[in-house]
């Protein structure tokens, strides 16, 4: 038997109005359901830039690096042969011939342009490149130091491309299970 005392908690408890299966809804409460499901997705994404280089991965970004380097001292003796046309070189490219070896004169500048070129295209030079890259791999990956710019800079990019990777995976998921877990 309940005493007088108690009758008025357990009618509030046991009320219809009340049910206690529904959650109380908040619109305020969901947007924020959905933006930390995205934050705490990304920032677990994050975690995609410890993922180890492979051989590969490396191999490949070294010699595209390699590639796209040649190509930039390309583009520079050309501007310095149209600029020697013109009759003016000026300073920086006087210095960007003197830092590759290279004199004022356009036969020279072709030839070192071909130089260049057959170290990024001819089939066995690219092979000898990539057997280079694929055989010291693990000694850059143990010592750092060996490294030289375009293989540090390989490594640099493809953990940043996994960062960003990760990231984006894991904040679209976030927002998929943010989505699902609410309301709306």
């Amino acid at each position: 038997m309940v005493t007088k005392s108690y009758e008025g908690i357990f009618m509030s408890i046991n009320s219809p109005q009340i049910n206690p299966n529904t959650a109380y809804y908040s619109p305020a409460a969901d947007k924020k359901i959905k933006a930390g499901g995205t934050i705490l997705g990304g920032l677990l994404g994050m975690t995609a830039y410890y993922i180890p280089v492979t051989r590969d991965e490396f191999v490949n970004r070294a010699f595209k690096i390699t590639k796209d380097e040649a190509n930039d001292q390309i583009v520079a003796l050309t501007n310095a042969v149209k600029e020697i046309e013109k009759g003016s070189l000026s300073s920086e490219n006087k210095m960007i011939l003197q830092e590759m070896g290279v004199g004022e004169d356009i036969v020279d500048i072709t030839r070192k342009c071909m130089d260049i070129d057959q170290k990024v295209s001819d089939p066995t030079s690219v092979r000898n490149l990539k057997t280079y890259f694929h055989d010291n791999f693990a000694n850059f990956k143990k010592n750092p130091h060996l490294m030289d710019n375009n293989c540090a800079n390989a490594f640099k990019k493809v953990k940043w491309t996994k960062f960003k990777w990760g990231v984006g995976i894991g904040t679209a998921i976030g927002l998929a299970f943010g989505l699902l877990s609410s309301k709306d």
